[in-house]
């Protein structure tokens, strides 16, 4: 059985997760345009070099290399993993597909 006593206050909570939902479709809403603009820079980076057919396996710009990037762009020096920047990267070819 709950412990009555911990539960918060019907209005509270109600009046909460209609502020978390507000901030949670701004914040998408603000950034669905740099998140677009970034998958587009990345899947060009990543894409092979003029002339060079996809199948290569070559990309204008190492993972590794983008790894940095992502690193030096954060202001908290985080950036993308390796992993991470593999999975988008992933994840953006078989959009394109």
């Amino acid at each position: 059985m709950k412990n009555p006593g911990r539960l918060p206050p019907k209005e509270q909570r109600i009046a909460a997760e209609k502020a978390l939902l507000e901030a949670a479709r701004a914040y998408y809403k603000a950034i669905e345009e740099p998140t677009r603009k970034f998958n587009e820079a990345l899947a060009a980076a990543a894409g092979p070099p003029e002339g060079v057919p996809a199948s290569d396996k070559k990309s204008l710009v190492t993972r590794r290399r983008m790894v940095e990037i992502t690193k030096e762009a954060d202001p908290q020096g985080e950036g993308f993993s390796l992993y991470t920047l593999l999975k988008v990267v992933s994840e953006l070819t078989q959009q394109e597909e």
